[in-house]
């Protein structure tokens, strides 16, 4: 990569990281690009120079942050033999790295603002579906494995998410070793359901 081109990727990350701060803290409606431009010290030319829209910038900031988050998740999972142990370990994750909280209510705000058969729409879709497709990898690592009863993985990725992401709104409300203990409970009230018990195995 020559130097131009890296120093523009630079200013692209640095527009991104500063604006999910600012969405993050006023949503995604009361966020104007004024806003973006005050925050960022540049000029609403140099951004639009690396986003198309505000709408854009959004959809780069979401697909960035799910990366992250993601790769650093999968460091952690490695450190675990089964898929249960896996999954009470991404209930810790998911407080620990709960950040994000309020980027997720922004990107309520943006699907109800740009529309869900929208481009950008479409990209959040394709973005939620991908850690769906990723958390589903797990559940079928634990069917496979005997862990889990043979249900449709995708329903049961989709289930424990939502047990997380629910609770998620409990955070204003709890500390973080309360939050661990509520996602955990979630877990285990999960896996009650679709565990394979041990003495049906025997």
């Amino acid at each position: 990569m020559n130097k131009r081109r890296y120093e523009g990727e630079q200013t692209k990350k640095d527009i991104a990281s500063k604006a999910k701060i600012l969405f993050s803290q006023k949503g995604y409606v009361a966020t104007s690009m004024a806003d973006i431009c005050a925050t960022t010290g540049r000029s609403i030319g140099n951004i639009y120079y690396h986003f198309k829209s505000k709408e854009d910038l959004f959809v780069y900031i979401g697909e960035q942050a799910f990366a992250e988050w993601w790769e650093q998740w999968e460091e952690i999972s490695a450190l675990y033999k089964s898929a249960t142990e896996k999954l009470y370990a991404f209930a810790d994750f998911f407080v620990d790295n709960n950040t994000e909280h309020s980027l997720n209510k922004a990107g309520e705000e943006f699907i109800n603002r740009v529309g869900a058969d929208s481009e950008f729409g479409k990209r959040m879709f394709t973005l939620y579906n991908s850690i769906v497709e990723n958390f589903e990898k797990l559940v079928l690592e634990g069917i496979d494995e005997g862990e889990f009863k043979n249900e449709n993985p995708k329903e049961l990725a989709l289930i424990i998410l939502s047990y997380h992401l629910g609770l998620g709104g409990s955070y204003q409300f709890n500390d973080k070793e309360a939050m661990k203990s509520l996602c955990r409970k979630a877990t285990t009230c999960f896996l009650e359901g679709i565990c394979i018990r041990n003495e049906n195995k025997t």
